[in-house]
């Protein structure tokens, strides 16, 4: 990569390959042993642009930025509402408010819907009885009155919700359950990327909004964890990585050609060319509109992570009541 008149250029084997105006550019993502030159470092911290550098097998090490973006006056409400049970769970005077339950009733809501319309296509009896069972929990977790018990109500929609999705899967791959460092099999593989690729999107927005990644209300505060970017991906898994691993995985798009063997710890991941192929199709989906129902019109994947987090923003500083989280229509 070469800076030219506030472009990015991309050169593969010193052939221009596309180049970028800076500012259109949200952020830089680099996988394995993988740098950028001083013009281009200098340029992402003169334009706040992080750069996330991840393993060649998906594993987030860390990121490039400048320092001090969090606002005061945001950390300020951060810090107070983290501890403000009203504004997590019982916000506006009703049982189904609450900048925690919210988002974990979303989570709930979409994955029902990803089920739904999987099961027009391929019905199972595993995801049938999925889709009644998250039905019930939704109705359960919003009658939560702590996080404890909200989170509860998550995991058991987790454990339901997963074999179904399983279930709803052609061709070759097997996948019996989720698992994570290391995912154990290819469906694993492709989930935790895209989860990985998600969560990076929203840390980026959330940190250039002047949010602390570090605050939220469904996650507890802890060193070295960014509990808001945790909190804001939920409603989002179903709609933009799990969807998209079904499709890819039932369109054959990938063999079990395209991972590795299991290593020394069972993980299987991507070989280098299909994860780009992975990329492109993680791309055309960030870019696909989708109807929004609170702006009143279509906005792409990656517009819709930031009118979140700008959601988030007005609702905690009061500007608007009650947290809207994406949820699917049935």
């Amino acid at each position: 990569m070469r800076v030219q008149h506030k472009q990015f250029q991309v050169f593969f084997k010193e052939e221009l390959k596309c180049s970028v105006p800076v500012n259109r550019v949200t952020h830089i993502v680099l996988f394995g042993c993988s740098n950028l030159p001083h013009g281009a470092v200098s340029l992402c911290l003169q334009h706040k642009i992080p750069v996330l550098y991840l393993s060649s097998k998906g594993r987030y090490f860390g990121q490039l930025q400048t320092t001090g973006q969090a606002q005061v006056g945001y950390l300020i409400y951060q810090v107070q509402r983290s501890f403000d049970q009203e504004f997590i769970v019982w916000q506006a005077g009703g049982v189904a408010f609450g900048t925690a339950k919210l988002p974990v009733l979303a989570k709930l809501h979409n994955s029902r819907v990803l089920l739904m319309r999987l099961n027009r296509r391929r019905k199972t009896e595993v995801a049938t009885k999925a889709i009644s069972d998250l039905a019930e929990l939704i109705k359960l977790a919003a009658l939560a009155e702590s996080v404890e018990v909200l989170m509860g109500y998550e995991g058991q929609g987790a454990s339901v919700y997963f074999p179904a999705f399983a279930s709803l899967l052609k061709g070759e791959f097997e996948f019996e359950k989720r698992t994570r460092r290391p995912p154990t099999d290819p469906v694993n593989s492709l989930l935790s990327l895209g989860y990985t690729l998600l969560s990076q999107n929203l840390h980026s927005m959330v940190e250039v909004s002047g949010l602390h990644t570090h605050f939220g209300n469904l996650h507890v505060p802890r060193d070295n964890h960014a509990a808001l970017v945790s909190d804001l991906i939920e409603e989002f898994r179903a709609l933009v990585v799990d969807s998209l691993v079904a499709y890819l995985i039932n369109s054959k798009i990938f063999t079990p050609g395209d991972f590795t063997p299991p290593d020394e710890r069972g993980g299987v991941y991507l070989h280098p060319d299909a994860l780009k192929r992975f990329l492109k199709h993680w791309e055309e989906r960030l870019l696909t509109e989708i109807a929004h129902p609170h702006a009143g019109y279509k906005v792409n994947h990656r517009r819709c992570f930031e009118l979140h987090v700008w959601e988030y923003i007005r609702c905690l500083t009061g500007e608007q009541e009650v947290y809207r989280p994406m949820r699917w229509v049935e």
